[in-house]
C-alpha cells in the first residue's frame, strides 16, 4: 500500500514538473501573444508623454484642440446659423475621413446650416456628456445629438484607459460617473494639472486610480510567475485566446469582444442615467435631444446574417421608447443599402474601422428625415 501511494505521489509531482515546464516554455515564449497583470504594462513612459501632453484636457481627460470658435471640427463651409451641435467619440467626430467628408458636413450643406462637431475619439459617452453638459450653453442650437456605439459602455466605467485597452495609444486618465441610489455622481479625472501627467508612469499612482476602474485586473489576468501551470486554469486567458489576442477582432473600438455589459445591470443603469440627464439638460436649455447609435461593420454584418438588431442595441432602443426619448440607429439602415447577392459590399460603407463618406451620407439623410419630421 505504501509503495502504491509512493509511486502515485512521484507520478503527481512528476505530472506537474512537466506541465509546469510545458507552461513556462510556452508563456515565456509566446508571452506578446497573451496579456498578463502587469502594472508596468499600462504605464505612460517618458516617451509617450509629447503625446499624451498634446491631447490632455484636465477636465475631460483628453480632448481636441481645433482652432474654431468653440473648438469644435472645422465644416468645409460656415452658413452662419448653427442648427445642430453634435457630441460623441470617434463615429461622430467621423474618423478616417476628410472635414468635407463628414456626415455633420453632408448633412450642413442639406440643411443649409451649421452642424457643429464636439465629437472626439475614444470618449465614452461619460465624457460626451460632460462635455456636452460643460460648453453647449456657449452655442445653444434648436437641436443637439448624443452619439455612440454600443461599445461605449465599456469606456463609460473605466478611468484610465490602457487599463480597458493595454495597446491603445490614448494613454491618459479620464473622470467617469457612478450611479449612488439612483443619482449621477461624478468623478473628476485624476490627473488634474498638465504637470501630473508623469504620475501616469508611476506603478503606485495607477495601482490607487485603479480602485475606481471596472476594468483594473477585473478578470483577474494571469501572471506570468511560478506556477506557470496555473495560468492554463485562468478564465481570462482562454477568452483572450478564443477572442482577443491570438484571433480577432479586437482593435481599438472594440477591445472587449467577449464582455456584455449592456446584460448587467450597473452598467446599463449608469449609461441609462447619462442618456436621460443628457435629455432633460439638453430641453432644460430649449434644445431637442437626440441619441444616435452609430454603426460598426460587424453590428451590420450580424443584422445581414440575422435579420434583426444584435442584443445589445434592442436593449438600447426598447429603453428609449421606454422611456420617451428620441433614438436613431443607423445599423437596419446601412443593413439595408447593402446587395444581399453581394454582401461584401457592406465595405463600401466603411473604412479601415470607422464610416466612409458613403456611409456618412446615408447617416446624414437620416438625420435630416428625422429633423423634418420635427419640424
Amino acid at each position: 500500500m505504501k509503495k502504491k501511494l509512493f509511486f502515485y505521489g512521484v507520478l503527481v509531482v512528476l505530472v506537474f514538473a512537466i506541465t509546469e515546464v510545458l507552461s513556462f516554455g510556452f508563456f515565456t515564449v509566446f508571452r506578446d501573444r497573451f496579456t498578463f497583470h502587469d502594472v508596468d504594462l499600462y504605464r505612460l513612459e517618458a516617451a509617450a508623454l509629447g503625446q499624451a501632453q498634446q491631447k490632455y484636457d484636465q477636465v475631460l481627460g483628453w480632448s481636441n484642440h481645433y482652432d474654431t470658435p468653440y473648438g469644435e471640427r472645422p465644416l468645409p463651409r460656415i452658413h452662419g446659423n448653427a442648427l445642430i451641435s453634435t457630441y460623441g467619440d470617434s463615429y461622430t467626430h467621423c474618423d478616417e475621413v476628410g472635414d468635407d467628408e463628414t456626415w455633420q458636413a453632408y448633412l450642413s450643406r442639406s440643411l443649409g446650416a451649421d452642424v457643429l462637431n464636439f465629437g472626439v475619439g475614444g470618449f465614452g459617452t461619460g465624457q460626451s456628456y460632460l462635455r456636452f453638459n460643460n460648453e453647449f450653453s456657449r452655442h445653444r442650437t434648436p437641436f443637439v445629438t448624443l452619439g455612440l456605439i454600443t461599445e461605449n459602455i465599456n469606456r463609460t466605467v473605466n478611468v484610465y484607459r490602457p487599463f480597458y485597452y493595454p495597446e491603445t495609444q490614448l494613454r491618459l486618465s479620464k473622470p467617469r460617473f457612478l450611479l449612488q441610489d439612483g443619482a449621477l455622481k461624478l468623478q473628476d479625472n485624476p490627473v488634474q494639472d498638465l504637470e501630473q501627467l508623469p504620475r501616469l508612469g508611476d506603478n503606485q499612482f495607477l495601482r490607487a486610480i485603479g480602485t475606481n476602474d471596472w476594468w483594473y485586473n477585473r478578470d483577474n489576468y494571469p501572471e506570468l510567475r511560478f506556477p506557470y501551470s496555473a495560468i492554463l486554469l485562468n478564465k481570462r486567458m482562454w477568452k483572450e485566446t478564443l477572442l482577443g489576442k491570438v484571433a480577432a477582432p479586437v482593435d481599438d473600438v472594440n477591445p472587449r469582444p467577449w464582455e456584455a455589459l449592456w446584460r448587467q445591470q450597473e452598467p446599463r443603469q449608469l449609461m441609462f442615467a447619462l442618456f436621460e440627464r443628457f435629455a432633460a439638460e439638453a430641453r432644460r436649455q430649449g434644445a431637442t435631444p437626440l441619441i444616435l447609435v452609430m454603426p460598426q461593420r460587424e453590428d451590420v454584418k450580424a443584422f445581414l446574417r440575422s435579420g434583426r438588431r444584435a442584443d445589445d442595441l434592442e436593449i438600447i432602443m426598447q429603453h428609449c421608447g421606454a422611456a420617451g426619448l428620441h433614438c436613431l440607429e443607423f445599423v437596419s439602415l446601412f443593413a439595408a443599402h447593402v446587395d444581399k447577392e453581394k454582401p461584401w459590399t457592406v465595405g463600401r460603407l466603411f473604412m479601415r474601422a470607422h464610416v466612409s463618406p458613403v456611409g456618412n451620407r446615408l447617416i446624414a439623410g437620416r438625420i435630416a428625415d428625422w429633423i423634418s419630421e420635427q419640424r
